[in-house]
């Protein structure tokens, strides 16, 4: 095997020949058309009004990032006072019935009146609440947009009244055209200067930089060994599973790893190191779309298939009951949520202090007791791994009292009997002290991730929002007073709060 000292001379010589220049030209262009588009200076305070738009909630930025410019989403309200738009003039053509969706009340409303509803200073303003909407500016111009019929891109000069002044010059483009669009060219010629350079000639090099730097697959590596072993171990791992050799893997991690035999090879099995289905060149030039927890249409409900099914197509099943590594991913996927959500719920599986359960065999229990798969979002094993269970997309199946499953993320840590199974007692005792420290770890970066995402949410045990039950184990109120100064609006045996109803009772 040819020593890494080659491959490291030989990667540096085509970082000469591939210039980056163009791609470090178009950097300011992309962050500002991004910024101006997904950001604004609103949200800096509750109260704070800027050309016409009040923030209702605060949102906080990121230490350092972005100087003046809050990439988040509070809460605001359109007022009266939007510069660069006549609001009369445009609720006027609006109530014309051109376009706007308000047609069926044009006879009765002026668009004095229209504006008084719209903007709170009638006493019916309530009734329109769809006229609050996001801080960023894209979300400013659908908030116009709706209210009066007319394309996003005709506020220009509303949406920069709410930026800070580095960014208003990237309003217009930001709005549209996408990011792809700015980069594709640079794209396109680096990926000519690629075929000319390297060829084909890439692809072995990048596998023995793979094996040898391990990267997210050696981190995994590691949780399962509880970081034993050194450096060159791990790559040994690594080197095995980028030949196939998934057997022999399997058997070096599990001798040298207290992890359950079954999670080793089911995490195992599910890796691909070969470049070639980790690096996909195209050709192309744009830019592939991602979204966080992309796999969610391969949950089917309780006919998923997972690893442990016979009769799963390849063994694996389509739908991945996978690790959620890091606060990072995990932030990522709550980001990526498309219902409404505004609380967890917090349980228990109700298992022996000797059962190492997963998302696995929860979505096994749940289908045999005939509910549509596992119904819980997220799983904290007894090693403090949080796994995926039914995606956050998708309404769960935990607390149905009181309707909490519509706007809840479920959460179980595994555990609930304070005694091993083989006590097999009639009425074995509970409580709290079924978790293990890793767990306990685990749930307040959880807990953490969630309420950086939502500031205002809630968080519930089941016990609260449904008096029937006792899990889990420990008063959730006050976890949270004490290690976020977090306080629910509500006792939790009620319907769960939107998102508007949270802000308004926050701001009173």
């Amino acid at each position: 095997m040819a020593s890494f000292n080659r491959y490291q001379s030989t990667l540096s010589t085509y970082n000469q020949r591939l210039g980056t220049a163009d791609f470090r030209n178009a950097a300011p262009t992309v962050e500002g058309e991004y910024n101006a588009k997904f950001g604004s200076a609103l949200g800096q305070e509750v109260g704070q009004t800027l050309n016409g738009f009040k923030s209702i909630t605060q949102i906080q930025n990121y230490p350092n990032e972005f100087k003046d410019v809050l990439l988040g989403l509070a809460l605001v309200k359109l007022t009266e006072s939007v510069t660069g738009e006549n609001l009369l003039e445009v609720f006027d053509e609006a109530f014309e019935g051109i376009g706007s969706g308000n047609a069926n009340v044009s006879n009765v409303l002026t668009a004095a009146g229209a504006l008084a509803l719209i903007t709170g200073s009638s006493p019916a303003a309530g009734f329109l609440k769809s006229y609050y909407g996001g801080s960023s500016g894209l979300a400013v111009g659908n908030l116009l947009s709706k209210a009066t019929g007319k394309d996003v891109t005709s506020f220009v000069s509303a949406i920069q009244g709410i930026q800070s002044a580095n960014m208003q010059q990237f309003v217009q483009a930001g709005l549209s055209r996408s990011i792809s669009e700015v980069l594709g060219p640079v794209i396109s010629s680096f990926n000519k200067e690629v075929d000319l350079a390297i060829g084909t000639a890439i692809s072995p090099i990048l596998q023995a930089v793979m094996d040898i730097s391990s990267g997210p697959i050696g981190i995994l590596i590691d949780e399962l060994t509880g970081g034993k072993l050194k450096s060159f171990e791990v790559q040994n791992i690594v080197r095995l599973l980028s030949e196939g050799k998934y057997a022999e893997a399997i058997l070096l991690t599990s001798n040298n790893s207290n992890s359950p035999f079954s999670l080793i090879e089911s995490t195992l099995l599910d890796l691909d190191t070969r470049v070639s289905t980790r690096i996909t060149y195209t050709g192309s030039s744009s830019l592939p779309v991602f979204n966080a927890g992309s796999d969610t249409n391969a949950f089917e409900g309780s006919a998923t298939k997972t690893w442990k099914d016979p009769d799963a197509s390849d063994g694996t099943g389509s739908y991945k009951f996978g690790v959620i590594p890091t606060e990072q991913q995990l932030e990522a996927e709550l980001r990526s949520a498309t219902r409404e959500i505004t609380e967890v719920v917090i349980h228990w599986s109700a298992t022996f202090l000797d059962q190492d359960i997963g998302a696995n065999e929860i979505h096994a229990w749940h289908r045999q007791a005939g509910y549509d798969g596992i119904g819980y979002h997220y799983v904290i094993r007894k090693d403090g791994t949080i796994e995926r269970g039914r995606p956050i997309q998708k309404t769960g199946a935990h607390a149905q009292a009181n309707n909490h499953n519509l706007r809840s993320i479920g959460l179980c840590l595994v555990g609930g009997y304070t005694v091993p199974s083989e006590l097999a007692l009639q009425n074995p005792s509970t409580g709290a002290e079924s978790f293990t420290n890793a767990q306990t770890d685990a749930l307040y970066r959880f807990m953490k991730t969630f309420y950086r995402v939502w500031p205002g949410g809630q968080a519930f045990g089941h016990s609260q929002t449904d008096p029937n039950k006792i899990d889990p184990g420990f008063p959730v109120g006050t976890y949270i007073k004490k290690n976020f100064n977090k306080e629910n609006l509500n006792p939790g045996n009620k319907d769960p709060l939107t998102s508007t109803q949270i802000a308004e009772l926050r701001s009173s």
